[in-house]
C-alpha cells in the first residue's frame, strides 16, 4: 500500500491497527483482519477482506492490490500497472564489444 499511496496520490491511504482503534473498526465493521475498507465520499464502498482476492496468501502483488482498487475505482488505472520494477535482464556483452549498438570499433 505505501508503493500505491506514493504513485497514487488522488487518492487518501490511511492505515490503522484495529486493535488500538476498536471503536473506529466497529464504525467500518472490520471484524476480520486484514481488512481494506474502501471509502467513497464518505461512505464505505467495498470491502477487501482477507487474501482471498488477492491470490489467497499474504505475498501478493502490488499490480493485484492496485488492480482490486482500480476495480472498486477508488484509484485511477489504465491497465498497465504504474508499479514498474526494475528490470533484472542485463545485456551480456563481451570485452570487446562496445555498449553501443551501431559502434562500428572492435
Amino acid at each position: 500500500m505505501g508503493i500505491l499511496a506514493k504513485q497514487h496520490i488522488e487518492t487518501r491511504f490511511v492505515k490503522i491497527q484495529a486493535e488500538k482503534s476498536p471503536f473506529l473498526a466497529e464504525r467500518l465493521k472490520i471484524v476480520v483482519l486484514p481488512t481494506l475498507a474502501l471509502i467513497k465520499s464518505t461512505k464505505v464502498d467495498d470491502y477487501v477482506v482477507g487474501f482471498n482476492e488477492l491470490g489467497g496468501k499474504d505475498d501478493f502483488s502490488t499490480e493485484d492490490l492496485e488492480e482490486r482498487l482500480a476495480r472498486a475505482q477508488v484509484i485511477h488505472y489504465e491497465g498497465e500497472s504504474s508499479h514498474k520494477p526494475k528490470s533484472t535482464t542485463q545485456t551480456k556483452r563481451s570485452v570487446r564489444q562496445s555498449a553501443r549498438s551501431d559502434s562500428d570499433s572492435e
